[in-house]
């Protein structure tokens, strides 16, 4: 199977050899073995790293999170991506996963200052009247600075795309598309889900996340949203010195959410900022559909007056009109204990696939939901409630999208920080009031009449298309001239099979019978001869020999004796 070839694929050549090398050293030699033929092109040196002895002792999953840390921003990334995907890896591997760093080591000045002045095309002195050389923060694929603008000498946070990181991004994508072909055709585990669908969902979202007038666009949207709260502060944005890869906001000067004896000192109440904090998530979900899909303690600083000031706006999600009937059906389950409402709503939109055992999922549901609640709704816990669910989506294989799991990652950090803040902070139990705002909405007869008037379209435009779209099909089936078109899934795979069988079939008899022939010729002593053996036999049983040692290896190497 050529998967690349060396002479028009360079870079993805050496990184492809680079990361075999990195999966070897942490122990996944098997992993690669079976991927062997695919990647023929590779050193065979490379695939003899074995595991260093400083590694024995880590579970599999850690040696993974080490494996994905040191081969770079783009791996890190999708292993963060990975962590959310509980249907597609064990809980093991996704709390591993979850503790993957986004801190790398800042660029040096001098590249950033050559990036900045290509961008604005002028000299860095013209546009700030100050600039840190030393970056406040450092991730891995961006860096902030603090500067003063000349214009109204504001002071601005500076947000850079490292030097380079398009182009180490493109080329991990290539090469992580080229393991994913190469998986999904020698691994057949690979092919129960939807590889093609995960790797276009990780790209947008990576490419979205360097996209920093996007990212800018994300926060004038936000502060449109908050405008009039008095408990969320969101940064000023200067579209006029921002670019793809350079974007300017306010500079925040708070505290940072995870410094609690800092916040109690400076005269803030914990208590109101973990519920300030959880209300601004738990609006966004509920009310706008559009949410900050990343408030870890490093996103999130206070201000006085309890204030929250999220910052780093690259990842956000979107829940629609039909997400938002599914999610808050779902906590309405939740809190009322109903888990024939939960699963009726799952089935309703095509989460739950048609083989399941609906009584063992509702069973599962009812240990989550006992499980979850202790004594009462303040002691509920939302850790253990998604750790369970995840498990159950495993078990059961349910398709939730990916953006549910993305809610259920913000829901569970907005807890965990709620929690540091203030110990006994539950935001499912914060979350009551709005679920039932949200829910009563679903009954208001204004919902009902819009629903009404949607179904009303469809039936007018259904009884309007009848004529047409139905006509020419009767008319084909009544003079016999109908065709249905059949669609094999997978035939390409079944006729590559098939060929190589028949090859190795074809390969067998001949050998059988060249030493049929060889054996003949041996008997009858057919001339030439050596030492009274006949030449010609010999030559046939020394050709049957090298020709079934190489069938013999072929079968063993495919991994299928």
């Amino acid at each position: 199977m050529q998967i690349f070839h060396i002479s028009r694929n360079y870079k993805n050549f050496a990184r492809i050899a680079r990361v075999v090398t990195i999966l070897g050293k942490y122990g996944f030699g098997a992993f690669l073995t079976r991927m062997r033929e695919g990647l023929r092109e590779i050193p065979e040196r490379r695939f003899n790293v074995r595991l260093e002895r400083n590694l024995q002792k880590l579970t599999e999953p850690e040696r993974l999170r080490l494996a994905i840390e040191e081969l770079g921003p783009t791996f890190i990334k999708m292993g963060q991506i990975l962590s959310l995907r509980p249907d597609i890896i064990p809980p093991e591997y996704a709390s591993e996963l979850e503790k993957l760093q986004d801190r790398n080591p800042p660029s040096p000045y001098e590249k950033i200052q050559q990036i900045l002045e290509q961008e604005y095309g002028a000299s860095l002195d013209s546009i700030f009247s100050k600039f840190d050389e030393v970056p406040v923060a450092s991730g891995s694929l961006a860096q902030v600075h603090r500067a003063v603008l000349k214009e109204g000498e504001r002071t601005v946070a500076v947000k850079i795309l490292k030097p380079k990181m398009r182009e180490i991004v493109d080329t991990d994508l290539n090469v992580i598309q080229i393991f994913l072909n190469i998986a999904s055709h020698y691994i057949p585990e690979f092919n129960q889900y939807d590889v093609n669908g995960l790797f276009q969902e990780f790209s947008e979202t990576l490419l979205n996340e360097m996209n920093f007038q996007r990212e800018a666009h994300n926060m004038i949207r936000f502060k449109k949203f908050f405008k009039g709260e008095d408990y969320v502060h969101i940064p000023e944005v200067y579209l006029d010195y921002t670019t793809n890869s350079i974007i300017v906001m306010e500079f925040i000067e708070g505290i940072k959410i995870s410094e609690v004896e800092e916040i109690k000192n400076a005269g803030i109440d914990p208590k109101i900022v973990a519920e300030n904090g959880a209300r601004i998530v738990l609006k966004e979900i509920f009310e706008f559909g559009f949410f900050h899909a990343d408030p870890h303690y490093g996103n999130l600083f206070v201000l006085p007056n309890n204030i929250v000031a999220p910052v780093d706006f690259g990842i956000t999600g979107y829940i629609d009109a039909e997400g938002s009937e599914v999610l808050g059906n779902f906590f309405v389950g939740i809190l009322k204990k109903d888990v024939d409402s939960i699963v009726h709503h799952l089935k309703r939109y095509d989460f739950i696939p048609e083989n399941v055992d609906e009584r063992k999922l509702k069973l599962d549901f009812l240990d989550l939901i006992e499980t979850a609640y202790k004594s009462s709704l303040e002691e509920i816990s939302i850790y253990t409630t998604f750790q369970q669910l995840f498990v159950i989506t495993r078990n059961h294989k349910l398709r939730f999208p990916h953006e549910y799991f993305l809610i259920f990652k913000t829901l569970l950090q907005a807890d965990g920080v709620g929690r540091r803040l203030y110990p006994d902070f539950n935001v499912i139990k914060f979350a009551e009031p709005f679920v039932k705002s949200w829910f009563m909405k679903q009954f208001r007869l204004k919902s009902y009449v819009k629903d009404f008037m949607l179904i009303m379209d469809d039936l007018r435009y259904l009884l309007k298309s009848i004529p047409s779209e139905f006509g020419p099909f009767f008319k084909r089936l009544l003079t016999g001239r109908l065709r249905v078109p059949l669609y094999h899934e997978n035939l390409d795979r079944a006729i590559y099979e098939i060929d190589r069988t028949g090859n190795r079939l074809s390969f067998s008899i001949i050998i059988a019978a060249l030493l049929l022939a060889s054996s003949m010729l041996v008997q009858a002593k057919v001339g030439p001869l050596i030492k009274g053996y006949p030449v010609i036999g010999l030559v046939g049983f020394f050709t049957a020999a090298i020709m079934g040692l190489w069938l013999l290896i072929g079968i063993i190497k495919s991994g299928r004796l």
